[in-house]
């Protein structure tokens, strides 16, 4: 496949998600999906695809460890919306990408992932799940503790006010 087809099909998005999933923006992923194909190579016909805002990574003290450790670094990248909002986007591919997906995605706040299927006029995006917030486990101990530090201190009050 020489280039990625411009039409999308979401199929399954729950109403929860469908009111927040940068998958429907139009463009969005057909652009990810050429600028990758462009710096890489040609895409499979069927991989896993996780969105994540850039803001909830950010959020969280950046991009956690273990997602570092369990994606591949040409795999990833940071992508716009059409209002310059940044998403971080990860592909997995082979027989267990969908495993990746699904430990990387629990680690990743209000993200979404697809199957994705690239056929010749058209990207189809089969949802499979979508993590609206992450364990606290998971939020960097140093961040976890200062919020706490502000929230018995009072100080949260003065930075808010």
């Amino acid at each position: 496949m020489n280039q990625v087809p411009k039409q999308i099909e979401l199929a399954d998005v729950p109403a929860n998600v469908a009111s927040w999933n940068v998958a429907k923006i139009p463009g969005f992923v057909p652009a990810v999906l050429g600028r990758w194909q462009r710096a890489h190579a040609t895409l499979p016909e069927h991989f896993f695809m996780v969105m994540c805002p850039q803001v909830e990574v950010n959020a969280r003290g950046g991009l956690p460890a273990r997602v570092i450790e369990l994606t591949d670094s040409r795999l990833r990248c940071k992508h716009f919306t059409g209002c310059s909002k940044p998403y971080f986007v990860v592909l997995f591919m082979g027989e267990q990408g969908d495993a990746q997906r699904a430990r990387v995605q629990a680690l990743l706040p209000w993200s979404e992932s697809y199957s994705v299927t690239l056929l010749d006029d058209l990207i189809r995006l089969q949802f499979v799940d979508a993590t609206e917030d992450v364990s606290e486990e998971s939020a960097p101990p140093q961040l976890k503790n200062r919020l706490q530090e502000l929230l018995k201190s009072g100080e949260i009050v003065s930075i808010l006010a």
